[in-house]
């Protein structure tokens, strides 16, 4: 029978997404078991079971439990992966796609989630945090420079994360993206798998949370 790992969260939810691009990369099946966190799903008793903070998404891999999508993408890479081209074993290699994923995790996933987050329940995004995602989109084109990929000469689970809050602020926000990061995205198309699989359903229901606020009217209160 196929390894079948269980992950806990919802599409719309990036961090969720990149740990499901994770698993088609390196071609492990998964079953995503949907946490409606407006119901607050995530804080019932059953789930804080598995994770006691109550995060999203969690790993399960039969009695294995595991949280944080950068975990995660590390963890199956580490067990399940044909190769390690995804997830480089060399040292300087797999440092270089360490940093990438810190700076997801650090700087612009946390960006894209400050202006995303309020939209789920029903909230208008405070404007100044339109700077941060700017800043964090000019960073990533610093990072990216002329490279073909965020971390290597290849994809690797690094472009599975970093790509994900550049695309999501791409459907809104499109003057904020960088010329190279655009085409970086482009590449990332083409070269993830199941990009469009697990991208798809996310993009219809993000674009139906973004229609309820006025972008251009927000980034000109944000005074950028």
């Amino acid at each position: 029978m196929e390894k079948v790992v269980e992950i806990y969260g919802f599409v719309v939810s990036p961090f969720t997404r990149c740990t499901m691009m994770t698993c088609e990369a390196i071609g492990v099946q998964y079953k995503l078991n949907v946490l409606n966190v407006l119901k607050k799903e995530n804080l019932q008793p059953e789930y804080l079971k598995l994770n006691p903070i109550a995060s999203i998404p969690t790993l399960v891999d039969d009695d294995y439990v595991l949280f944080d999508s950068h975990a995660m993408s590390a963890y199956l890479c580490n067990a399940y992966a044909k190769d390690d081209k995804w997830y480089p074993k060399e040292p300087r290699l797999r440092g270089t796609v360490d940093q990438r994923l810190y700076f997801h995790n650090s700087v612009i996933g946390p960006a894209f989630k400050n202006v995303g987050k309020p939209l789920l329940f029903g909230q208008v995004p405070d404007p100044s945090l339109l700077n941060e995602l700017k800043n964090a989109l000019l960073d990533l084109d610093k990072l990216l420079g002329d490279k073909q990929f965020i971390a290597l000469d290849w994809p690797t689970i690094a472009d599975c994360h970093c790509s994900i809050p550049a695309m999501s602020a791409e459907l809104v926000l499109p003057e904020f993206i960088p010329p190279r990061v655009s085409a970086w995205l482009r590449r990332c198309e083409k070269a993830l798998p199941g990009y469009e699989k697990v991208h798809g359903p996310a993009v219809e229901q993000m674009k139906a949370l973004f229609s309820t606020v006025d972008f251009s009217k927000l980034v000109a209160s944000s005074n950028l």
